[in-house]
């Protein structure tokens, strides 16, 4: 192996499965908690404008369940991004590893 590129070309299958892998696993994870939180915020959201209407909550309650609502979902969205974020820099420093083992692999 005379050059860089071909030795990172060698990690070509252990690459792709560790990207397939880790990058399948976070989208379907995603997927999966971005729905249950959309379905459980259109659930109360439904609940809460049927009470407004039968007049069981005021304009103002109303307003105070969305918005603690509001700063729940940007919670939750704040906490999948540090999750995508932990998940990209597990995969770099996996595919940095793969590069490295190659590398000692041919030179010693």
């Amino acid at each position: 192996m005379s050059t860089l590129s071909d030795l990172i070309e060698t990690t070509g299958d252990d690459a792709k499965e560790l990207i397939k892998t880790n990058l399948l696993e976070l989208i379907q994870g995603a997927k999966s908690e971005a729905e249950s939180v959309a379905k459980e915020t259109g659930e109360k959201i439904e609940k809460w404008l049927i009470l407004k209407v039968k007049d069981e909550i005021d304009s103002d309650e109303l307003e105070a369940l969305l918005n603690a609502r509001r700063r729940t979902v940007r919670q939750f969205l704040n906490s999948q991004e540090i999750a995508v974020r932990a998940r990209l820099e597990k995969v770099t420093i996996g595919l940095i590893d793969l590069v490295l083992n190659k590398a000692l692999d041919a030179i010693l």
